[in-house]
């Protein structure tokens, strides 16, 4: 391919990079965000690997955490199949960035396997209140279907009679 070429296909994805709209999340309950993925799960990770999509667009990738699944909340069935978690590399993809430690894992089965994304239930787990943990373990899975409506302005109307 020419220089020019190669520059002027630069510059194009450069332009539209830029277009990108950031990603953006509705707030949620915990119950809501737990009620509503597929697997919910303490665990820790200990490694990751960026794996590029094999486009020529940087930041376009996955990003594979390596994780040692320590509790499982949600998805017992599913969860012999999870050794990895993925997320988009780009936050405005709404991809996260974890550390190692160990962290309360929402998200969904994909064809890619276990994706999460800045938009779940992501959290330290150490950040977790004593009440939000027991919730997990003991409330949160038989209530889901009572579901949570979030009031995002004020004065907040009931969302049904009862």
């Amino acid at each position: 391919m020419s220089a020019a070429v190669t520059l002027a296909l630069l510059f194009f994805f450069s332009v539209a990079l830029k277009e990108v709209k950031g990603c953006s999340c509705a707030p949620g309950h915990p119950q809501q965000l737990f009620c509503m993925s597929d697997i919910v799960m303490q665990a820790e990770v200990t490694g990751e690997k960026i794996i590029h999509s094999g486009g020529i667009i940087p930041g376009m990738g996955k990003i594979q955490y390596e994780i040692q699944v320590i509790e499982v909340f949600k998805g017992f069935d599913r969860i012999n199949e999870i050794q990895h978690v993925y997320t988009n590399e780009m936050s405005s993809m709404c991809g996260t960035r974890l550390g190692h430690g160990q962290y309360l894992l929402s998200g969904s089965i994909t064809p890619e396997g276990f994706f999460v994304s800045m938009c779940d239930y992501l959290e330290l787990w150490d950040k977790l209140s004593l009440m939000q943990k027991e919730n997990l373990k003991y409330r949160y899975l038989m209530g889901c279907t009572c579901m949570i409506s979030t009031c995002i302005e004020k004065p907040c109307q009931p969302s049904t009679k009862k």
